[in-house]
């Protein structure tokens, strides 16, 4: 990264040069002169909102430090040497890339650890986030234990909020299907998330755990 323009801690960004950090700007008329009569926001206004709209998807999309895991910093046929794993990935990548351009039905990936199932997920997420929609991404195991934290007194939402939430953004990020605690309840309320999911058609991207299979998941998962 060019740090050169870059201040010192606490020093202030220089003013935008088109507004001088006013926000607005005269537009021009036909020939090319300026209209002193109005005002209009500048391009750098235009910028800030965007920049604070993205920042408030970031936020809830629970991406957290994955925010950085974009198709930008991935390389397309992925890390191994293999050719045959390249391939592999390459038609993981293009997938990938097609869904984040237009979300519609699922998309599940599996492989080893460290095969780039999760930089693919939530480059995803990232994608649709920085287009302007809303997008949530949660590991099973912690969506598991948010669920169970709503029932504490001192919980600040209610089970219900949190599994609509869930039922309801345009795009759901699920990572790590199949190393969930397997009690009844676990099961059960993974199960009907999905299942609603399913029903209502809307987009989902789903990691399965490394180590497991389609075939080693119960036969209502597959």
């Amino acid at each position: 990264t060019d740090t050169s323009s870059a201040g010192e801690p606490g020093e202030e960004k220089p003013a935008c040069p088109r507004c001088r950090g006013i926000g607005f700007v005269h537009p021009r008329l036909g020939n090319g002169q300026p209209d002193y009569s109005r005002l209009v926001p500048c391009r750098c206004a235009h910028e800030k909102l965007e920049d604070s709209r993205l920042q408030r998807l970031q936020s809830h999309s629970n991406l957290g430090s994955l925010t950085r895991l974009t198709f930008e910093n991935l390389v397309p046929q992925g890390k191994s040497d293999d050719p045959a794993n390249q391939e592999r990935f390459m038609r993981a990548y293009r997938a990938a890339t097609t869904f984040a351009a237009k979300p519609e039905g699922w998309l599940v990936f599996t492989g080893p650890s460290g095969s780039g199932k999760t930089h693919l997920a939530a480059a995803i997420a990232n994608q649709r986030l920085a287009e302007g929609h809303r997008a949530i991404f949660e590991g099973i195991p912690d969506l598991l234990d948010h669920l169970r934290s709503t029932f504490s007194p001192n919980s600040d939402v209610s089970y219900d909020e949190l599994f609509l939430e869930l039922q309801g953004p345009p795009l759901l990020v699920l990572d790590d299907l199949g190393v969930q605690s397997s009690t009844p309840w676990a099961e059960e309320k993974l199960f009907q998330l999905i299942n609603q999911r399913y029903v209502a058609k809307l987009p989902t991207v789903i990691n399965v755990a490394a180590g497991v299979s389609l075939d080693d998941l119960d036969e209502k998962w597959r």
